[in-house]
């Protein structure tokens, strides 16, 4: 809302009493009296208020137009005698303005209400205007005004004429209460003056259902409450706007029409002191033009627009979302199976390490045994072949002697068979039952002491027979054939050879089954190494596994809360379309509310006037005002009688 222009300004104070004719060209007479000043403070009115929301009318402050006025005002005219009653269905069609003025109490009651008409004919005549007026006063020039009833006929020498009609305590078209409070505390108006604290000044305007609506429907309220300096500082509103008046504080606030208001202003005072609150009300339709709405409902557009790529990004969070909620749920669930498959292998290598253990074991216990058959094999080795070198050198000895005697060679040679027969089968009896070489060999010859003692004796006697050649002889070929019976160390397929071929076997068996135990000790360590990485593995998989449920159950919360961010910028995108044209419907309605352009002035006086121009209001409190301390009066000196005397004659 814009309000008057300059230029608007200066067409209401032509319509208005024009600043050029505030002081016209013959001076008139004074008014006298409280009317006459009343009719001064009128005309001045008449003159401001049409440019009261305006600041610099005319090059000058609205006081010199106050002045202005006062200075070019008429005398008042005597009311003529009443002439004859005007018809009940008589109308006055000459163009005219109503300036109405109202004196208000402190509190906001209508006291005194008076309205200066000016009538502007378009010939000079007689005119006839209507008003229910207690008193009328010419303030053009000194004729007459007759009133007979609510007529009042008048006669216009020059182009205009202007009357004041008094209303008395007339209702206006709003209801105006005013609350003062000091320190918190409400106060009677007459209780303020020269007070000190903190003031608030509250006001309500309401609609007087008692006057023609049209009024309070189309008229804008401009409320000034003045503060003077050096009675108030720290001057506050919520509701309106702080001006500098010269050294003095305004606060203004603006009422709408058809809208009941309510204001508030604050301030610290001081030995306080105001003048009075005015009320100025001028037709709406005067300060308003359309606003230009385009880069409003542009940006609207603009805002859609805007939302509209938020639509899409959100789209694509959206989407982003769900992927991610779907990696995060195969990721999760892949990291479930490496837990399982990780607590699997804690317990194989768990399997692993107690097998390896047990066959590190299993292989130092065989490793002993075959140590033990190793020996036993080397010493039985050891002892075929010492035998077979004993049988060896009893057959030399026998062949030294030569003996040749058969019988005692064949008895000779049944006894060293019936020995090496029976020493072998005794060693290999011992062996069985669990015996060393050692303890085998003694069971041996203990148990052939008597076969040997035979073989012994045989020899004797074959020797004693055969002088020793023949049976030497025989001795030694069947001692020969014994040796060659036991073999050759060497030989793997005899005797001897297979016990070395044992002894050799076992002591490779030690070998390899101590490489067998070192390999099972080394597996089992690795095995338990594998173990503790495993069960580290499972660990951290299944802190994994408890991880990654709570990024897929966040990825999903996510990927919901994306969903719901796209679903409501859809919404969102589809309200915002419709704005722009919601928003120019809701400026076109507020501008048809506000929109007094085919407001016609209607007569506050009376509404058989039926060509008013214009018609405004001015409404001003009374002021308050610090009580005035009386100063102590010097008593008299007395009088003498030449001074008594003197007085007497009015000397």
């Amino acid at each position: 809302m814009k309000l008057l222009k300059q230029g608007q300004a200066n067409e209401a104070l032509e319509k208005g009493k024009p600043c050029a004719n505030a002081a016209p060209d013959k001076p008139r007479k004074r008014a006298h009296g409280r009317r006459g000043a009343r009719a001064r403070m009128g005309a001045a009115l008449s003159v401001v208020l049409a440019g009261t929301l305006v600041s610099g009318v005319c090059g000058g402050s609205l006081t010199s137009a106050v002045a202005l006025a006062a200075e070019g005002s008429g005398g008042a005219g005597a009311a003529s005698a009443p002439a004859a009653t005007a018809p009940a269905d008589a109308k006055n069609a000459t163009p005219k303005e109503e300036v109405v003025y109202a004196r208000l109490s402190a509190a906001g009651a209508v006291d005194d209400v008076y309205v200066v008409n000016i009538l502007k004919p378009d010939a000079p005549g007689t005119v006839t205007d209507f008003g229910d007026y207690q008193a009328v006063e010419n303030l053009t020039d000194a004729s007459g005004i007759s009133q007979n009833g609510d007529a009042m006929t008048a006669n216009v020498a020059g182009d205009s004429l202007s009357y004041q009609g008094d209303l008395g305590a007339h209702a206006l078209p709003w209801k105006v209460s005013i609350v003062y409070k000091l320190d918190g505390t409400p106060v009677e108006a007459a209780e303020l003056g020269g007070a000190t604290g903190a003031l608030s000044v509250e006001i309500t305007t309401k609609q007087d259902a008692m006057v023609d609506p049209a009024f309070f429907d189309n008229y804008l309220l401009q409320i000034t409450v003045p503060f003077a300096a050096g009675k108030a500082t720290d001057v506050a509103t919520e509701d309106g706007q702080i001006a500098l008046a010269g050294s003095d504080t305004q606060v203004t606030f603006t009422g709408m029409p058809g809208k009941d208001g309510s204001f508030t202003a604050t301030a610290q005072v001081k030995d306080f002191e105001m003048s009075g609150i005015t009320f100025a009300a001028v037709p709406f339709s005067m300060g308003i033009e359309a606003p230009d709405t385009e880069g409003l409902v542009s940006g609207f557009r603009q805002l859609g627009d805007g939302v509209g790529e938020l639509k899409s990004g959100a789209d694509g969070v959206a989407s982003g979302a769900g992927n991610l909620a779907s990696g995060a749920g195969q990721v999760a669930e892949g990291i479930g199976g490496l837990a399982s498959g990780a607590g699997q292998l804690v317990g194989g290598a768990n399997g692993l390490t107690e097998g390896a253990g047990q066959l590190a074991a299993g292989a130092r216990d065989a490793a002993s045994g075959a140590q033990g058959v190793a020996d036993g094999a080397a010493g039985l080795a050891g002892g075929l072949e010492a035998y077979r070198g004993g049988l060896l050198a009893q057959a030399a000895e026998a062949r030294s002697q030569m003996a040749d005697t058969s019988a005692l060679e064949q008895a000779y040679q049944g006894a060293v068979q019936t020995y090496v027969a029976g020493y072998a089968q005794a060693f290999a009896a011992a062996k069985a039952q669990g015996l060393d070489d050692t303890q085998a060999y003694q069971t041996a010859a203990s148990a052939t002491a008597d076969l040997a003692a035979s073989m012994q004796s045989a020899l004797t006697a074959f020797m004693t027979a055969t002088g020793g050649n023949a049976g030497a002889q025989g001795a030694s070929d069947a001692l020969d054939g014994a040796a060659a019976g036991l073999g050759a160390a060497d030989d793997p397929a005899s005797l001897a050879g297979g016990a070395a071929a044992l002894a050799a076997g076992s002591a490779a068996l030690v070998t390899g089954l101590s490489s067998l135990s070192e390999g099972a000790g080394g597996i089992a360590a690795g095995a338990g190494s594998l173990a503790s990485g495993a069960s580290q593995l499972a660990s951290g998989a299944n802190q994994a596994s408890v991880g990654a449920g709570e990024l897929s159950g966040g990825a999903s919360q996510l990927a919901s809360g994306a969903q719901q961010l796209a679903d409501g910028t859809g919404a969102l995108y589809t309200e915002v379309q419709a704005i722009p044209d919601k928003v120019q419907q809701e400026i076109d309605a507020m501008m048809a509310d506000y929109d007094k352009s085919d407001f016609k002035p209607i007569s506050f006086a009376s509404p058989k006037n039926t060509n008013v121009t214009l018609v405004q209001f001015v409404m001003s409190t009374d002021p308050i005002k610090a009580p005035i301390a009386e100063e102590p009066q010097s008593p008299e000196p007395e009088q003498s009688f030449w001074d008594r005397l003197l007085a007497l004659f009015g000397l």
